[in-house]
């Protein structure tokens, strides 16, 4: 297939995808290793078994959470710390628990404290040229794209907010697709992470400004979303040819914003976590941000390189056809549809996230930062139902 081919392209990466991987495992597990996992998932669709048959050395982590916390991951950095040395740190599990152990281990490598890692390549800048070790990650969900991507989120539950790593040593030395370990994602997760990796693949193809940072992730972006738009349905009637196409689509969607960063959608969702699914959130957020970006020139021409996925004559009409896909998934037409979401809390959004010069900038059409409160809390209020 053309998509195994585009993910030998992930540079410093061995990305491997296969339905049978306990070769890949012991061949990168010799020796001493520590075991990153949530709980239920990997004990459920296989990949615990898989892990613990081909590396009997193994010493296993588990019960990371969802949205994890900065005390799990100093837990998980402790743990490096006492039953360790490891000869190589593998995570199994989803986004969470991949994102988790990149942070976990760059910790205990560093032997920073926590905060001093939030923020953009503060390690690498901090030990210019030192090598340092990177997990294995093996992904169990298809959407966030860990197994990929620099990026590390974790929430800060005293704050009340999600921050972030983003760390060019946190990119996974390896990472291993299994298909189907997704097949006992329920639908709602299928769900939420198909809209994450799709929301991954068009923000990252709508960001022209980015364009020179890597010749291939266009490619990579165009025929990630070609995939989510022909299977993410059928993977929620659990098809394993779709859920299959999904895996490699989430992939891909990683491999983009390695290069080519998220926008708005993903700024002005970043601390909903807990009142809704996060790709649910920025899936929904695209459509009005899409329509500020139209602004660009750039990203009107570029809009019309979508219309064979999403039909449409004009840039509004592509929009328009997109949306009619997520509401045929069965994505709510409003955020007003979750409880824990309001009017005030859209308001309260758009003045933090207009603090984050750097994303506002960065996106596709930059925003002015003495303008950015009323222009995200149009979006903002429009995505919602006001």
């Amino acid at each position: 297939m053309e998509e195994l081919e585009l993910l030998k392209e992930a540079p410093g990466q061995n990305l491997v995808f296969t339905d049978s991987p306990e070769g890949f495992f012991r061949e990168k597990g010799r020796g001493k290793c520590a075991l990153f996992t949530g709980n239920r998932g990997v004990e459920s669709n296989g990949a615990l078994r898989d892990l613990l048959t081909a590396l009997p050395r193994a010493v296993r982590f588990s019960g990371i959470e969802a949205e994890p916390a900065t005390a799990t991951v100093e837990r998980m950095a402790r743990f490096l710390s006492e039953e360790g040395p490891f000869d190589t740190v593998f995570a199994a599990g989803g986004g969470s628990v991949l994102d988790a152990a990149k942070a976990a281990l760059l910790m205990y490598a560093t032997d920073l404290p926590l905060r001093e890692l939030f923020g953009v390549n503060k390690v690498s800048q901090r030990f210019p040229g030192r090598e340092f070790p990177r997990i294995v990650a093996v992904p169990t969900t298809s959407g966030t794209g860990s197994e990929a991507t620099q990026y590390s989120n974790i929430v800060d539950r005293e704050a009340g907010v999600k921050k972030l790593i983003a760390e060019s040593l946190c990119v996974p030395v390896a990472g291993c697709i299994v298909p189907r370990y997704c097949g006992t994602m329920p639908e709602s997760v299928t769900l939420a992470t198909g809209c994450d990796a799709l929301a991954h693949l068009l923000e990252g193809f709508l960001n022209t400004g980015a364009d020179a940072n890597h010749p291939r992730a266009n490619v990579w972006a165009l025929r990630g979303a070609e995939l989510v738009r022909n299977n993410l349905a059928g993977a929620l009637r659990n098809d394993p040819v779709s859920r299959r196409n999904m895996a490699l689509a989430a992939a891909l969607g990683g491999m983009t914003i390695r290069f080519k960063s998220t926008g708005l959608p993903h700024l002005c969702s970043f601390s909903w976590f807990g009142r809704i699914p996060h790709g649910i959130a920025a899936i929904m957020l695209l459509p009005e941000s899409w329509r500020y970006y139209l602004g660009n020139p750039a990203v009107a021409e570029r809009t019309m390189e979508l219309a064979p996925l999403f039909p449409g004559d004009t840039p509004e009409e592509v929009i328009r056809s997109f949306r009619k896909f997520l509401t045929g998934l069965g994505v709510p037409e409003k955020l007003n549809a979750f409880p824990g979401l309001t009017a005030e809390l859209m308001e309260r959004t758009a003045g933090a996230a207009g603090e984050n010069r750097m994303k506002l900038e960065l996106a596709p059409r930059p925003v002015p930062v003495e303008q950015s409160k009323p222009i995200l809390q149009e979006i903002l209020l429009k995505s919602y139902g006001g």
